[in-house]
């Protein structure tokens, strides 16, 4: 019902509900006040439970589809996350600009023509605008979960390694299956570096949400692991589509602060999941 000026103030302490011995005492503080002005407690929601609380390392994969930034510093490695990575990132944009000069770099890189136009701006790869990596990267998985400054996760690259999603990277072409001459395969490479480094272990030591393709598992959690797995109705293994539903997910995620990704991800379907030591295979058969 309104209230007009002449009408008596009621606070919300008076309500009866509020002193039932299910709501506690001290959910409610009060402050002195001016007769005319309303009280608004200040309320203070009961904590969850310890779990519930915890957020989850989300893994990404990168994606093809690239906004290069028009402006920005150029790239800065030693200021991007997980530093010991310093130097094999130093080895591998070094030689990325080399192999872009070089007459046959789209069959080295694995790219079509329609890509020169990148492959060529990479020649000069450290002197590119940059911005943060969930500007950059635009395809699907990305579009559909909106990432921001505030979001954390980790994105798995070919270039890079591994980054965090608020790193300044420029735009850039070069995925995890293509092989350099003197690294060698990158996902060789790269599983050679990231083997047992301290820092993913660190940040892996709550529950894991690995929404990578296979090109970029390239390092596996110890801890609690979660893969994700998408199919239709009918039990086939969606492919394109999978990449909207991972980012789904993944906005899901980040946005519930909890890790019981099970339930988080049934508000976007149908869920089964299988245990099978620390990892738990999740497969999500969206709503229609």
């Amino acid at each position: 019902m309104a209230l007009s000026r002449e009408s008596p103030r009621v606070g919300v302490t008076h309500h009866r509900s509020l002193w039932s011995p299910d709501v506690p005492r001290g959910a409610l503080s009060r402050t002195t006040r001016p007769p005319s002005q309303l009280i608004r407690p200040a309320m203070v929601a009961p904590s969850l439970p310890a779990a519930r609380m915890r957020t989850v390392h989300i893994l990404l994969p990168p994606s093809e589809g690239k906004t290069a930034p028009l402006s920005g510093p150029t790239l800065d490695l030693e200021s991007l996350a997980y530093p010991e990575l310093t130097a094999p990132r130093q080895s591998v944009t070094k030689e990325l600009a080399a192999v872009s000069a070089r007459p046959d770099s789209l069959a080295l890189l694995k790219t079509g023509e329609r890509t020169r136009p990148e492959v060529e701006a990479q020649r000069n790869l450290g002197e590119l605008p940059c911005a943060p990596a969930y500007r950059v990267y635009t395809g699907v998985l990305y579009e559909a979960a909106r990432l921001g400054p505030d979001d954390s996760v980790s994105i798995f690259s070919g270039l890079f390694g591994v980054t965090a999603s608020t790193d300044s990277i420029p735009a850039y072409r070069c995925s995890m299956n293509v092989s350099l001459p003197q690294a060698g395969p990158l996902k060789t490479f790269w599983r050679r570096q990231l083997k047992d480094h301290p820092v993913l272990e660190t940040a892996s030591s709550g529950a894991t949400v690995d929404m990578r393709s296979g090109a970029y598992q390239i390092w596996n959690p110890r801890g609690v692991w979660w893969d994700i797995r998408v199919r239709d109705r009918t039990g086939k293994v969606i492919t394109h589509m999978a990449k909207h539903y991972r980012g789904l997910l993944t906005r899901a995620l980040l946005d519930a602060k909890s890790d019981e990704v099970a339930d988080v991800a049934r508000t976007l379907g149908d869920v089964s999941v299988e245990v099978k030591g620390n990892r738990h295979h999740l497969t999500l058969v969206p709503a229609v």
